[in-house]
């Protein structure tokens, strides 16, 4: 995506990057810079999150796994690489292997499956995205082994929290896109009245689902949910720390957190209804 992202930028248009970066991310001293911020999560720490949750869910010993998607993508690959960081500080626990579906999750289910046959002391998966988590719980209850097998889901889809509620899935990580959208229109509109100080980077934090908060996903139930007190806080803050300069970004003065259905956390958990 560098070389048309380059061409659109050439040709006046101003990028922002939501959810996945170029390059490595670093848009400061990296090796691509042009963009004028990069707005998402942190993935390595997503992926730490998951990594110790799955440890800790498992006890003192056990098996674990990866179902990724594509060779190469910034965001999952960032996910698995945290996983793992978080898996080897656990003593008595072994990465057996990790596995990419390309985006599909009739594939996912067929890795995981034969992952389950090869690997009897199998313990615990890590999907890194819809699909892989999707495919992977559907292996686990085509083996009869739900709740034997403890799968952890990367992004809160509705397939997701209900395989969270059925025990197939013990914990869900919710990314959180509302925040990332809500954030990146505020700096395209920053940006065109003249604003140059925007944040380079902005990362979006987590909402951790469990079987214990699920019906109530906004609450602090989950000791490590790292929550913004409103969608894209840490952004705002950031801009209005901004030097004093003309003109100067200021928050729209009827801003107000989104309803209720608006959020994706919610929606997800199927805890509030659209109007």
């Amino acid at each position: 995506m560098i070389a048309p992202l380059q061409a659109a930028l050439d040709a006046g248009i101003k990028i922002i990057t939501v959810d996945t970066f170029l390059g490595n991310g670093d848009y400061v001293n990296g090796p691509v810079t042009f963009p004028l911020s990069y707005i998402g999560s942190d993935n390595v720490e997503g992926g730490r999150i998951a990594g110790n949750a799955l440890a800790d869910a498992l006890g003192g010993k056990g098996n674990v796994y990866i179902q990724n998607t594509v060779v190469g993508t910034s965001t999952t690959e960032q996910g698995s690489e945290g996983f793992k960081e978080a898996i080897k500080a656990h003593p008595g626990r072994q990465l057996v292997g990790e596995d990419y579906n390309n985006d599909d999750a009739s594939l996912s289910t067929q890795q995981t499956a034969a992952v389950l046959q090869r690997e009897p002391d199998l313990a615990g998966i890590f999907g890194v995205n819809v699909f892989s988590a999707q495919g992977a719980g559907q292996a686990v209850l085509n083996a009869g082994l739900g709740g034997e097998v403890r799968v952890i889901a990367f992004d809160a889809t509705q397939s997701a929290i209900e395989q969270l509620r059925a025990g197939t899935v013990s914990l869900v990580i919710a990314q959180k896109p509302y925040d990332m959208g809500y954030l990146a229109m505020e700096f395209a509109l920053a940006d065109a009245r003249g604003v140059t100080s925007l944040p380079k980077r902005v990362a979006t934090g987590y909402a951790v689902i469990t079987r214990d908060n699920v019906d109530n996903p906004t609450s602090p139930a989950s000791s490590t949910r790292r929550a913004t007190s409103r969608p894209g806080s840490e952004g705002l803050r950031a801009l209005r720390a901004a030097p004093s300069q003309e003109p100067r970004w200021t928050a729209p003065p009827a801003w107000r957190p989104p309803p209720a259905w608006a959020r994706p956390d919610c929606r997800a958990a199927g805890a509030c209804s659209s109007p």
